[in-house]
């Protein structure tokens, strides 16, 4: 059966919901783990240094794969190049589990973290570029990450569950299981097609027709999909008028007809703030934290590990419920605020260990995280996925997921290193509290807001007024009326744009 409308798009949001159940799982299971000793043993009991090497090997691999999305991306299409991550991701779980040195384990995880950077690169490209519904748009990129978090709180639970067991399945086990939600995701994703936008741009008229009337479930005839297509022919017309090549100065300072430098100089530093507000550090090592640093029983600290991602799972569907109430800059500006509040307090109480401080510590860690799991936690990728330019989405979207991953390198391979030395240990939470406090200013200043348009309309938020006057624009516009929007987000979007950054003839 030939799915369409809903059902197919549908499909093409619980094959990307799976993949990112397949990259939280990746991110989350090696974290319950690390103390067990049947792990200790497999690996050679690893010193601090290697136990960061096993973990980060994972996040920079995971960038050199968005690299090569940004070379290649459009090759292959969204589709067929999430397929090959999860592939590739398979060899490298094979690889991991049955590891007998840390050195192989190493190996197997560079694998994993290249197929996660293929995915994490288009999954939410893919999902965004699929949406006929601009309000459903938000909460399926949103809902992407919520599905990251289940997987890294089921990876959890699974490993609390493995300390009852003996022997080396407890951590085989766990490692190896991410083999099925590789297998299901492109039993999903196989029936889809690739995006129209993907197709248009790709000059695949005919496959882009096929596949917009399929997410119509109407002829190509009918007003709204002609409309439709009409839009992205128009964005791709603009895009071809304006933007020649990407020009290094214009990722500094530009003054391009549709910005698109800065739209994805934006969506880059946007996403590496968010992994160097302590991210991935708390996540990676959330039993190390309880167990290690606030002095929690083993049993215990694995407990607490899973009931906390079992809180950022919960938070993140609020996020994906309430996504559109909120513009994306009222979600990230309120969680700046309240991350940071957590994060002074959690800071604070590090520096004085001790039984009550490390209760309450960890009190405020769980109330970072609830803060965290609708704001900063998905926004940023939804963000990302809408501000960039069809032409550059690829580029520009794996060029923001990398930046990801190199935070997240440093603050993983370096954090617990810090963390362990003497003359440093508590401070270190300190460089993560800087970047919660100047989060809220970045997106105030730098990020127009997105919310309520399609994605070929948020062209005319950074358009020249040179471009207004074209057919392309006009075709556009006819949609995209500020009357037809809420004073709010108008004035937002305009506010956010620097007057000296403003494009000019």
């Amino acid at each position: 059966m030939v799915l369409e409308g809903n059902a197919l798009y549908r499909n093409a949001v619980t094959a990307g919901a799976l993949g990112f159940v397949t990259f939280g799982w990746d991110a989350g299971v090696l974290g319950g783990v690390l103390q067990t000793p049947s792990f200790l043993e497999a690996v050679g009991y690893p010193n601090t240094t290697i136990t960061s090497m096993i973990t980060s090997a994972f996040l920079l691999a995971s960038w050199l794969g968005c690299i090569i999305i940004t070379i290649f991306g459009m090759k292959m299409g969204r589709k067929n190049w999430i397929i090959a991550g999860e592939v590739v991701q398979i060899i490298g779980t094979i690889i991991s589990a049955t590891s007998y040195s840390y050195g192989q384990l190493i190996a197997g995880r560079v694998f994993i973290g290249v197929g996660n950077g293929f995915c994490t690169s288009l999954i939410p490209v893919y999902v965004a570029e699929m949406a006929i519904s601009v309000p459903k748009r938000g909460a399926a990129v949103n809902l992407m990450i919520c599905s990251a978090a289940g997987g890294i709180a089921l990876a959890y639970w699974v490993d609390f569950g493995m300390t009852f067991a003996s022997g080396q399945a407890v951590w085989r086990f766990p490692v190896a299981f991410q083999v099925l939600w590789s297998l299901v995701t492109i039993a999903f994703l196989l029936p889809n097609p690739d995006t129209p936008r993907y197709y248009y741009a790709t000059s695949q008229e005919a496959e882009g027709d096929a596949t917009l009337a399929r997410l119509y479930a109407k002829p190509l005839a009918d007003r709204d999909v002609a409309r439709s297509k009409s839009d992205i022919l128009a964005s791709i017309e603009l895009e071809k008028v304006a933007t020649a090549e990407l020009r290094l100065k214009d990722f500094f300072y530009d003054t391009s007809d549709l910005q698109a430098a800065r739209r994805i100089r934006t969506g880059v530093i946007l996403v590496g703030i968010g992994y160097m507000i302590g991210t991935d550090m708390i996540y990676y090592y959330l039993s190390t934290i309880f167990q290690s640093y606030i002095g929690l029983p083993a049993k215990v600290a694995s407990a607490m590990s899973a009931v906390a991602t079992t809180v950022l799972t919960i938070t993140n569907f609020l996020g994906v419920t309430f996504m559109e109430k909120f513009g994306r800059r009222t979600w990230l500006i309120a969680g700046a605020i309240g991350q940071t509040l957590f994060m002074a307090i959690f800071t604070g109480l590090m520096s004085s260990p001790g039984a009550k401080t490390g209760a309450a510590a960890a009190s405020m860690l769980f109330g970072w995280i609830a803060v965290f799991g609708p704001t900063w936690g998905p926004v940023p990728y939804v963000y990302a996925s809408e501000v960039m330019p069809l032409r550059y989405r690829h580029i520009g979207f794996a060029l923001s997921v990398s930046a990801q991953w190199l935070s997240a390198f440093l603050t993983t391979f370096a954090g617990p290193i810090a963390i362990a030395d003497t003359s440093v240990g508590w401070k270190t939470w300190i460089w993560f509290l800087v970047f919660n406090i100047i989060a809220g200013p970045y997106v105030y200043f730098c990020c127009p807001e997105t919310r309520g348009r399609t994605l070929e309309e948020v062209d005319l938020i950074f358009m020249s007024d040179r471009l207004h006057n074209t057919s392309a624009a006009k075709q556009l516009e006819h949609t995209a009326s500020l009357s037809s929007r809420s004073s709010d987000d108008v004035e937002q979007a305009e506010a956010a744009i620097p007057k000296d950054e403003k494009t000019s003839d």
